[in-house]
């Protein structure tokens, strides 16, 4: 096993625990599952005081160097929303030229939404 370091992340605090794991991998499931059950456990440092839901775990190694993350379904769609809206921007213009892409929007549309859930379109 492999001590981690795990950083917890909300909008305005967050929290550092070590865990033991196998994998990367492992330690953000370990992490997610000590927050469901011991969220008032982790010693969050705050920017203005308020309790927020975790959006953001991230397995780090001694240098921090980032070795897995996880991410809530908001932040998901939040980092896609460059993409979502590269997308949307691509067909409205296929659209105003009459569908001349034939389709090359999809590719994009299904890109931005495969980041947006946080998986493979």
């Amino acid at each position: 096993m492999t001590d981690y370091r795990v950083h917890f992340h909300s909008d305005i605090q967050w929290a550092v625990l070590t865990l033991q794991a196998d994998t990367p991998e492992q330690a953000v499931e370990l992490a997610r599952q000590f927050a469901d059950e011991h969220f008032d456990d982790l010693d969050f440092e705050s920017y203005q005081g308020c309790d927020c839901p975790i959006n953001q775990i991230e397995v780090c190694d001694d240098e921090y160097n980032s070795l897995a993350k996880w991410y809530d379904d908001d932040m998901r769609l939040r980092l896609a929303a460059r993409d979502m809206l590269e997308a949307l921007e691509f067909i409205a213009a296929d659209i105003d030229e009459g569908i001349r892409g034939k389709g090359a929007w999809l590719k994009l549309a299904r890109a931005a939404i495969a980041k947006a859930k946080g998986g493979a379109a």
